[in-house]
C-alpha cells in the first residue's frame, strides 16, 4: 500500500547577495545552489623548528597563489602562515612578506621580493625594488600578517585546521514540513508499523551545472519556521517568513543560531556528516538540524503532549517505532547521484520515525548539497525542484508505503507459464473520490485451457481465477504523461483471498481530476511480464 502525503509548508533559503534575509515561500520553485570560491589550501605545518613566547599566534601552511597584500606570484608549498600580534626571531629566511611592523626583525640570509617596512639587522644579499623606508635595528615584529619560509624560534600556539577556507559562497537550502496526522488512525490499526518505509519525492524542474557525483543529504530541522508570503519573481519578501538568517520574522528575536562572535568563516570541513561541526556551520546561517537522537532523549512512557501523539496509543507506537536505544541514533538520510536524474527519491524512514517516537520535533527536513563542501573555483551547481505551489502534477510529496498483501490460495490452480496466459484487472470503476480506497480485483488464467468432455469443468476453466505467484505487483501511470505515480515495489504485492487476486488502492495520494492506468506484472519461470490492458481510472474532487 502507498499513501501520499502533501507539503504542510515548503520554502529555499539563500545567502545569496541581497537574499539573505529575503522570504520565497509562496513560490513554484525549491532551489538547491552550491558556489564556492576559492582563497587558498590551508594545512598544519609540521617540520617548523619553534620555541620562546607568543601571544596571539597562528602558524599555518599555506598553498596557493599570493595576492592582496602580498607580492603578486606563486607561494612555495612550505611557506609558513603568520598573523597575530607576536614577538620572535627569525634566521634562514627566504620569501614573501608583507604587512604593518612595529619594531624590527633580524634576518640572516636573503629578502626577496619584498614590499613593506622593516626595522631590524639584516646580514646577506637582498634582492628586489623595495617600497616605504628600510631601517636596519633590532627589536620585536608586531600585527605581522604575510608569508615566511624558514626556521623559527620560540613556541607558540599552534591552530591546527583540518578545513580550507572561502571567501564568497553562495549557498541555497530547501526546507519542507509535512503534517503526519492523516496516517494517526493506520498507526493506531498498526497498519503503518517498524517495517513501513518513509520516503521524500521531488521532481527537479531544471538544473544548472550539476556534476556526475554528488549526494543531496536531509536532515530534521531543530526550529520552528513559517514558509513566509515571499515570491521569487518578486525579490522575494524581507519582513516575515524563514531566511537565510531568520526561522520567522527577520529581527534579531528569530534568528536560526546566535554566533559567539560578529564575524564567522565559511570552510570545508565535513559540517554535512560531522555533528561537532554543526555549529562552525550554524553560525553562517541556513536554518540549524539534528544529526542525531539528542542523548537527553529517554523512551517514553505514556502518550506524549501533542495533538498528534494523543491520537495514538501510546504502548502501540512505542513499540511498533520506539526502543531505549534511540538516543544517539543518526538522523542523517541522504541520497547518491552517479550520472543520474537530479529528482529525488530519498529513504527518510529514519528521521520520519524520530517525529513518530518523539525523539525530535516534527519541524520538517532540510535539503542541502555536497557540493557545499567540494574545494574548486569552478563550482556552480544548481537544482530547481517543483514547489507545493507548483500548477502541475509534481508537487512534492512524502511517500509512505507498507506490505498490506495477505496470500491465501484457497483451491486455485497456480499458473505454470508453460502455456500462454492472460491477467485481466476486473471491477475498475470509471471514476473515484479523492480518498477512497477501493478494492480492484486480478483474473488469471490460461489464454486457451485444454478442451474436455465435461461441460461444467470446462467452463469452470474460464469463470475461476487461477493462482499467479507471491512476487506479483500493480502500478499505476499518470495517463497523460506516462510518468509512473507508484511504481511496482515490494509494497505493491496482490492480494489472494482463496478466490481471486486484489489490491486496494489508496487515492488519497492521487493527484485530482486526473487519469491514471493500472498495469499488472508477474514472473513465472524466470520470465517477467507486464500487463497493461488500458484500465483507466479518474480521481475526482
Amino acid at each position: 500500500m502507498h499513501t501520499f502525503i502533501f507539503p504542510k509548508q515548503d520554502t529555499f533559503i539563500t545567502n545569496e547577495t541581497g537574499y539573505a534575509d529575503k522570504n520565497f515561500g509562496i513560490d513554484e520553485i525549491l532551489e538547491l545552489k552550491a558556489q564556492n570560491q576559492l582563497i587558498s589550501n590551508v594545512a598544519f605545518y609540521t617540520s617548523a623548528s619553534l620555541s620562546g613566547s607568543y601571544s596571539t599566534f597562528d602558524v599555518l601552511n599555506y598553498i596557493g597563489s599570493v595576492s592582496g597584500s602580498y607580492i603578486s606570484g606563486a607561494a612555495g608549498s612550505s611557506n609558513i602562515y603568520v598573523s597575530g600580534s607576536s614577538q620572535f626571531t627569525s634566521t634562514n629566511y627566504n620569501g614573501y612578506v608583507s604587512g604593518t611592523y612595529g619594531a624590527g626583525i633580524p634576518i640572516t640570509s636573503s629578502l626577496t621580493n619584498y614590499n613593506g617596512v622593516v626595522t631590524g639587522s639584516i646580514s646577506g644579499s637582498i634582492v628586489g625594488s623595495f617600497t616605504g623606508s628600510i631601517f636596519f635595528a633590532s627589536g620585536s615584529l608586531t600585527n605581522f600578517n604575510g608569508c615566511i619560509n624558514g626556521t623559527l624560534q620560540g613556541t607558540q600556539s599552534v591552530y591546527n585546521p583540518t578545513t580550507t577556507f572561502t571567501n564568497d559562497p553562495e549557498f541555497s537550502r530547501i526546507l519542507i514540513q509535512f503534517d503526519l496526522t492523516d496516517i494517526s488512525s493506520s498507526l493506531l490499526t498498526g497498519d503503518i508499523n517498524n517495517g513501513s518505509k518513509f520516503f521524500l519525492k521531488l521532481k527537479a524542474s531544471s538544473t544548472s551545472e550539476v556534476p556526475l557525483d554528488y549526494k543531496i543529504y536531509a536532515y530534521p530541522v531543530s526550529k520552528s519556521w513559517d514558509m513566509g508570503v515571499g515570491r521569487y519573481d518578486t525579490d522575494g519578501i524581507g519582513s516575515f517568513g524563514a531566511s537565510w538568517y531568520n526561522n520567522t520574522t527577520q529581527n534579531t528575536s528569530s534568528l536560526w543560531y546566535s554566533p559567539t562572535s560578529s564575524t564567522s568563516t565559511y570552510n570545508f570541513s565535513d559540517y554535512l556528516l560531522t555533528s561537532s561541526l554543526g555549529s562552525s556551520s550554524f553560525q553562517n546561517g541556513g536554518a540549524t538540524w539534528f544529526y542525531n537522537v539528542p542523548s537527553t532523549y529517554s523512551k517514553p512512557t505514556s502518550n506524549v503532549s501533542s495533538s498528534f501523539y494523543n491520537t495514538l496509543s501510546a504502548s502501540l507506537y512505542i513499540s511498533s517505532f520506539c526502543s531505549s536505544s534511540l538516543s544517539g541514533s543518526s538522523l542523517i538520510c541522504s541520497q547518491s547521484y552517479s550520472y543520474s536524474t537530479s529528482d529525488i527519491y530519498m529513504d527518510v524512514t529514519s528521521i520520519v520515525k524520530g517525529w513518530i517516537c518523539g525523539c525530535v520535533p516534527n519541524n520538517g527536513f532540510i535539503l542541502v548539497s555536497s557540493l557545499e563542501l567540494v574545494q574548486a573555483n569552478d563550482i556552480n551547481s544548481s537544482i530547481r525542484f517543483f514547489s507545493k505551489e507548483t500548477n502541475t502534477i509534481y508537487q512534492p510529496y512524502l511517500d509512505v508505503k507498507w506490505d498490506d498483501s495477505v496470500y491465501s490460495t484457497g483451491s486455485l490452480v497456480s499458473l505454470t507459464g508453460f502455456n500462454p496466459y492472460t491477467v485481466v484487472v476486473k471491477n475498475v470503476g470509471r471514476e473515484y473520490k479523492f480518498g477512497s480506497v477501493p478494492r480492484i480485483n486480478i483474473f488469471a488464467r490460461e489464454k486457451a485451457p485444454l478442451k474436455n468432455f465435461v461441460k461444467g469443468y470446462q467452463q469452470s476453466q474460464y469463470l475461476s481465477s487461477s493462482l499467479l505467484p507471491t512476487d506479483s505487483y500493480y502500478a499505476i501511470k499518470d495517463n497523460e504523461s506516462e510518468n509512473f505515480v507508484i511504481d511496482f515495489d515490494d509494497y505493491t504485492k496482490l492480494s489472494c483471498d482463496g478466490a481471486i487476486h486484489y489490491f486496494r488502492l489508496d487515492t488519497t495520494g492521487l493527484p485530482v481530476e486526473r487519469y491514471y492506468r493500472i498495469l499488472i506484472k508477474t514472473e513465472i519461470n524466470g520470465e517477467i511480464v507486464i500487463f497493461d490492458n488500458g484500465n483507466i481510472f479518474k480521481v475526482s474532487r
